[in-house]
């Protein structure tokens, strides 16, 4: 009788494990049932690598094989709202680079037009407007690229001394350990069932 449920327990799980392989990839079941296994921990922690991580992406996201909706410029700039737009200066980096942007457009464009007289004052501001985007956008993309490369150190020097404290630790504890198995040692020296601490002449 415990062989006949046995057996049916195995095909049971047989049976699970097929279904499980031959299920489809757009069905609507999670790829990891529970957090227990390794993948699980790792989609809890970092969320699904197939789906984007833009926040904007999401909005307009549509899975593989399956054609996006289109989407026009109307719907993007509504898709910003009006306090983003007043709040573009507190972002990382784009202070100094707006500022940069202004300074270098300023100086070409006044450079230019000085240069050219009163006929070239159209070429001045084309020249003014196209130093101040270009200039912009370099300053920006250099702010980026430097403020990434001081995270990525943080982000090593904090593990080092993650490593550091997990040596000292490991330092203080085999000095503990040590330093009781000595203090054991003398005990059981000092210790009157010890027999070498008897003298007998």
């Amino acid at each position: 009788m415990s062989d006949d449920s046995r057996d049916q327990s195995e095909f049971q799980e047989s049976a699970n494990t097929a279904r499980s392989f031959n299920a489809s990839p757009d069905s609507s079941k999670p790829k990891h049932a529970s957090s227990r296994s390794q993948t699980g921990k790792l989609w809890d922690a970092f969320g699904n690598p197939e789906e984007p991580a833009n926040a904007l992406a999401k909005a307009t996201y549509k899975p593989p094989g399956k054609n996006p909706k289109d989407v026009s410029y109307s719907e993007i700039i509504g898709s910003v709202s009006l306090s983003e737009m007043s709040n573009v200066h507190k972002r990382p980096c784009a202070r100094e680079s707006l500022m940069t942007g202004i300074g270098v457009g300023f100086g070409v464009g006044g450079l230019r037009g000085v240069l050219k007289g009163r006929y070239g004052l159209w070429s001045a501001g084309n020249w003014a407007v196209g130093m101040f985007a270009i200039t912009s956008l370099g300053a920006y993309e250099y702010c980026r690229y430097l403020r990434n490369k001081e995270l990525s150190g943080m982000a090593e020097a904090l593990d080092l001394m993650n490593q550091l404290k997990a040596k000292k630790q490991l330092e203080k504890d085999t000095a503990a350990e040590e330093a009781a198995k000595l203090a054991e040692e003398e005990r059981k020296k000092k210790s009157w069932t010890n027999p070498t601490n008897y003298k007998f002449w």
